[in-house]
């Protein structure tokens, strides 16, 4: 048995990682957090990295460099209480997950042509979209004006990336959809939380509530995109394809 493909012993780690994350978040004890956090990443990266590898497509690679910048976004984040240019340094690192993410979700429907269930599709979209513009708007009010140009940028991508994800029904396998739209909407959800804690009011569940959505949420969105691309139609439709 392979440990780095496995998926029990992998999702134990990075459910051990993220509980070790949430204990030093709410007993200030930095060198677990220092520890743990990184470590959420590189346990699911690598997770996927060696269960997709043999596929090897442009998805794969999108959603490998989506956990790639999140990473980066997570070691930024720990040090955001020191200056707040590291805020902004995590920021970005999310905004690029996030368009990674798009990008894949993209090239997911792209590649699928025609699906079924547009009324479904229209539907999740727009509960998206109005969602990201209310938030959005309501946000920008809040934040200083020093900021106020990449947080709207990035409420703008994490709103795409919600998007894609909600237009993949009806063009991948059903598990895989539910999966990743859920995981877009609970990555939406650890972003409204930290944005509401940090700019709008204080919220007390917040060093947990955040840390487990966008656990949950990186999860399922690498869960999800390794069902679409590991099921057994889907490679018999790409050999087809080469063949």
């Amino acid at each position: 048995m392979d440990l780095r493909k496995n998926h029990l012993v992998n999702g134990v780690a990075y459910a051990a990682a993220t509980l070790g994350t949430i204990v030093g978040e709410l007993r200030d004890l930095h060198i677990l957090v220092y520890v743990c956090k990184p470590l959420m990443m590189i346990l699911l990266s690598s997770w996927f990295f060696f269960n997709s590898r043999r596929v090897g497509d442009r998805f794969t690679l999108l959603i490998q460099l989506g956990l790639f910048f999140s990473l980066w976004g997570d070691v930024a984040l720990m040090f955001d209480h020191l200056d707040q240019f590291y805020f902004l340094i995590g920021l970005g690192s999310f905004l690029l997950a996030q368009l990674c993410y798009t990008l894949a979700f993209a090239h997911n429907i792209a590649d699928a042509g025609a699906g079924h269930g547009l009324l479904i599709q229209s539907v999740l979209a727009a509960i998206v979209i109005v969602y990201g513009a209310l938030f959005g708007n309501m946000l920008l009010e809040k934040v200083d004006v020093n900021i106020l140009t990449p947080v709207g940028v990035y409420a703008v991508a994490i709103t795409l990336m919600g998007l894609g994800a909600a237009l993949r029904f009806g063009r991948t396998f059903f598990p895989s959809f539910l999966m990743v739209f859920a995981g877009a909407v609970l990555f939406i959800a650890s972003d409204s939380i930290l944005a509401t804690a940090r700019f709008v009011r204080p919220l007390e569940h917040a060093k947990w509530s955040v840390l487990i959505t966008y656990a949950v949420a990186q999860y399922l969105i690498a869960r999800g995109s390794l069902r679409h691309v590991l099921d057994p139609e889907e490679i018999r439709r790409r050999a087809a394809l080469r063949a």
